[in-house]
């Protein structure tokens, strides 16, 4: 099968958007070749619906069914280039969503800012002795882990403790450094990847939890570069969250797998 695909940077989390129209019960294999196959890396496949870019709400899903905010900006940039119609604000359909999200573009500068799904709420779990938080969100859960070092033992450790999720993180988080590994049930895959978009929304969530009314702004250093979050908090609570940075997209490329 011939699959025609772009790739991705947003941040360093390098993702191959597949334009070649694949059945859902065949998505999680072909992610797996993918992964496994292209050059570029890849630590997700995203698969996009070719014939809605130019509609009135673009659409793309994710290789497990999950949400993940650093593909949404990047595919918002690439709808917006294919619309060609200058636009500095799109709503895009993506899986784990249950509403459109919308984007900021800026086009000239490569960057993109998409409003974040909020997080859903926070529950704790015991693991190796102490109390973690987990941040629930559309279609992923992220474990908060302060002041620790990245580990692979203590991420398998967390991620068997938590809850059941379509996909789940574990953020080991340092000052200002995140390092995120990310879980997806129907591939199998656990990455550490070089950004987390919802991860750094869960951690920006979690940091502005009992703050003044405002906006509070965060920039996260992560391994593949910086992210930036902004959270507004009202009446106590967290009433928006907008993520983003830039994001490089590459010329059409083909594979036949």
């Amino acid at each position: 099968m011939r699959i025609r695909y772009i790739s991705a940077d947003p941040a360093g989390n390098m993702t191959g958007m597949v334009l070649t129209a694949v059945e859902p019960q065949r998505r999680a294999a072909l992610a797996a070749a993918l992964m496994a196959r292209c050059s570029e890396g890849f630590e997700q496949i995203a698969f996009v619906d070719e014939t809605s870019l130019c509609g009135p709400l673009p659409r793309m899903d994710m290789m497990g069914g999950e949400f993940c905010g650093n593909a949404t900006r990047a595919f918002a940039l690439l709808a917006a280039r294919r619309r060609g119609q200058g636009e500095r604000t799109l709503r895009v359909s993506v899986s784990g969503a249950a509403a459109p999200v919308r984007v900021e573009l800026e086009e000239e500068r490569g960057c993109a800012y998409a409003d974040m799904p909020l997080p859903l709420g926070v529950e704790e779990i015991l693991r190796e002795g102490r109390r973690v938080p987990v941040v629930r969100m559309e279609g992923i859960a992220h474990a908060v882990l302060a002041d620790t070092a990245p580990s692979p033992d203590l991420a398998r450790h967390v991620l068997a403790a938590m809850p059941r999720e379509d996909a789940q993180g574990v953020l080991f988080v340092q000052g200002k450094k995140m390092t995120p590994l990310v879980y997806v049930a129907a591939t199998e895959t656990s990455v550490w990847e070089s950004s987390c978009g919802s991860g750094s929304v869960a951690l920006a969530w979690q940091l502005s939890r009992g703050m003044a009314d405002g906006v509070h702004s965060y920039a996260f250093e992560e391994p593949g570069g910086t992210l930036s979050v902004r959270v507004t908090m009202r009446g106590g609570k967290a009433v928006r969250a907008v993520m983003g940075g830039r994001v490089s997209l590459s010329v059409e490329r083909e594979i036949t797998l």
